[in-house]
């Protein structure tokens, strides 16, 4: 059966080392993929019939240090910055982590709650907050036009409920092993949350702490995940279930490599499973995607959102650090993640502000002094996906040429957008194959009802098709 519809022409978008950046290039035009000869290992085949899941979206962390550089800056820069993240004509963030407490990307280390054996909390409060953080999130929100999902994370508790007694560093477990003080650090998020919105700042969902793996020199609180599990069916699900029943729950919150341990131990809980949504996890130990399809497999029906991730220390125009980004959010879209978060979106040229003195990229680097705004490879590869995926823009099936790695979304106007990688120091000429949904055929078996188009893509570059679906 042909096509109903008649092959719509391709858009062109590509950033390369060789100096595009988000640059325009000829459009392409479908033809009958007969007429179009090519090896299968040199052809790019989408075929919309098979779906997977959905994008929830892409976006960046309001640490202090972001926030406090934003800060550092002019009206005119600061406006730049929040339309470069936030903005229709910027990369169209609509995903943001906060951080609960501080983090090593802060001034100093800092809690909501000093007071020793506060069991209820009644000192609680954001003053911190309401410094930096809040004011760029409400320039964020105001700027984004679709509703920012943000979620919260926390590094460490207070130190008093601590067995080592201070925020930074944690001992094995983390926590104080006492009801009371799991009351009250599940309390803690609960206040956290009605804070932000006595602010005018909604969560949409939460992480029960980051990196419970590592005791770090920076602030931090070790679970096992048996711990976690028990904190989050006894304690902290309980308390958020009643208190703001609407908020995601995420587990986990570091890295693949022991993704489908966490999973399979909270998930095989019939009281802890329930409180969980997702399944937030980081790219430090390596791409292993391999171990998110796993852990995908075990929990079909939680969503898996990458929630961090940053090269270390700053090193300016590295267009690898750029490759680094795409290679792993193509994997993780193709093995079933939901979206990708950065780490700070905003840092000094140091690589700071960090309480340690210690030094990691962004896409974007502000100077104080001289209002320079700098846009890292970073920034154009993140571009590529969040400006291309809107919100419930869904996975199709695509088989990738050996030189390049792709991924392909049908978004909810219809477009279909294929993203392809080559890292390689040479440009890789391919098909790109488009079985139309209303086809009978597949990649595999081409037949008239199937269409092409040549395309090229440059060394060291990323490319974003776009075409109406046909």
């Amino acid at each position: 059966m042909p096509p109903t519809r008649t092959p719509t022409t391709i858009s062109v978008v590509q950033s390369s080392e060789g100096g595009d950046r988000f640059a325009l290039k000829p459009s392409l035009q479908f033809i009958l993929d007969s007429d179009l000869p090519f090896p299968t290992n040199q052809t790019l085949a989408v075929n919309t019939s098979n779906t997977y899941q959905a994008i929830l979206g892409f976006g960046g962390a309001f640490t202090e240090a972001a926030s406090y550089t934003y800060h550092t800056m002019g009206q005119a820069a600061q406006e730049e910055l929040i339309e470069a993240y936030f903005g229709q004509n910027g990369l169209g963030y609509s995903l943001g982590r906060v951080h609960m407490g501080s983090c090593d990307f802060c001034l100093e280390t800092y809690s909501e709650a000093n007071s020793k054996d506060d069991w209820n909390l009644v000192n609680f409060t954001i003053a911190r907050d309401k410094l930096y953080i809040i004011p760029m999130v409400r320039a964020a929100m105001a700027k984004s036009s679709i509703p920012l999902n943000l979620y919260l994370t926390p590094w460490s508790p207070p130190g008093w409920m601590k067995s080592n007694g201070q925020m930074n560093t944690s001992l094995k477990p983390g926590l104080i092993q006492s009801t009371q003080v799991f009351q009250a650090w599940a309390l803690h998020f609960s206040k956290f949350i009605s804070a932000y919105k006595n602010e005018g700042i909604s969560f949409w969902g939460l992480t029960v702490q980051n990196e419970p793996e590592a005791a770090q020199q920076f602030e931090s609180c070790v679970y096992n995940p048996e711990q976690e599990r028990d904190f989050l069916k006894n304690f902290l699900g309980p308390r958020i279930k009643q208190d703001h029943p609407d908020i995601k729950i995420m587990i986990y919150d570091h890295n693949k490599d022991h993704i489908v341990t966490w999973v399979s131990t909270i998930l095989s809980d019939p009281v802890a499973a329930p409180f969980v949504s997702g399944v937030a996890f980081h790219w430090y130990s390596g791409f292993q995607f391999e171990n998110l399809a796993a852990a995908h497999a075990l929990a079909p029906d939680r969503f898996f959102l990458a929630t961090e991730a940053c090269n270390c220390p700053v090193s300016l125009g590295t267009w690898t650090n750029g490759e680094r980004y795409g290679t792993d959010i193509m994997g993780d879209l193709n093995n079933w993640a939901v979206g990708w978060v950065d780490w700070n979106m905003i840092l000094n040229p140091l690589g700071q502000p960090n309480h340690l003195n210690q030094s990691c990229d962004a896409p974007i680097l502000a100077d104080a002094k001289t209002q320079k705004i700098t846009y890292n490879p970073a920034y154009y590869y993140m571009g590529h996906f969040s400006k291309f995926l809107p919100r419930g823009s869904v996975r199709i099936n695509s088989l990738c040429p050996t030189q390049l790695t792709c991924t392909a979304f049908r978004t909810p106007k219809d477009q279909i957008i294929v993203i392809v990688q080559n890292i390689n120091d040479v440009a890789v000429t391919f098909k790109l194959q488009h079985a139309s949904t209303t086809s009978s055929s597949s990649p595999s078996s081409p037949s008239p009802s199937i269409y092409a188009a040549k395309a090229i893509v440059d060394p060291h570059a990323i490319i974003s098709f776009a075409y109406q679906d046909f």
